[in-house]
């Protein structure tokens, strides 16, 4: 009788072991569950930008987007610095920040790349005073577009949504609209995205 009383008390210390160091394992990674906050930088030498209002529309929408796709990962508001940017921007790497918004005056096609824990996101955007991103609706949606890049999505193929793009035949034109919207993302993009940012 007394073997049994001395395994049972044995087993019950071992037992509160185990709890105790699964329940510090579950505070250490607790961390693991509070929300990543990525903070993204908008860069442009014009105060009068419309891009600016557009950067910060587009992180409201993916903030939102992000919360329905169930993801702990939010976009920080956004950080103004006011100077020049190239013509061609390539990086900015002497700018802060996780995310790096370039408010270029040069006439290229505007780009985003990806953000990685070791690597900054970058996103190039051109010069908005001439169509298509000077018509409605098209800079807000651009501008998050190219964000999506930036969080890991790639290009679809279906116009009716953001991340449409090359090779099929989706352009910026395709987000003019009287109507202030964001074109949604699809079920494709939600996936890629828990998998590029869980």
């Amino acid at each position: 009788m007394a073997s049994h009383r001395r395994a049972g008390v044995l087993f019950r210390i071992a037992l509160t072991s185990v709890v105790s160091m699964l329940g510090l394992s579950c505070v250490a990674n607790m961390s693991n569950w509070a929300a990543k906050s990525l903070s993204v930088t908008v860069a442009g030498a014009d105060s009068d930008d419309p891009r600016w209002a557009a950067t910060e529309e587009a992180v409201e929408f993916w903030n939102q987007e992000l919360a329905n796709t169930g993801l702990n990962v939010r976009l920080d508001p956004v950080a103004r610095l006011f100077q020049p940017v190239a013509d061609n921007p390539t990086d900015g790497q002497h700018i802060p920040g996780d995310i790096i918004v370039a408010l270029s005056n040069g006439d290229f096609i505007s780009f985003g790349m990806r953000w990685r824990p070791e690597r900054r996101g970058f996103v190039g955007i051109r010069r908005a005073d001439t169509p298509p991103l000077s018509l409605p609706n098209v800079l807000r949606n651009l501008i998050a577009h190219e964000l999506g890049h930036a969080l890991g999505l790639r290009h679809n193929s279906d116009p009716a949504t953001l991340m449409c793009g090359r090779p099929v035949l989706c352009r910026p034109s395709v987000f003019v609209s009287d109507t202030k919207r964001f074109f949604p993302l699809t079920e494709e993009d939600r996936a890629r995205l828990r998998l590029a940012l869980w």
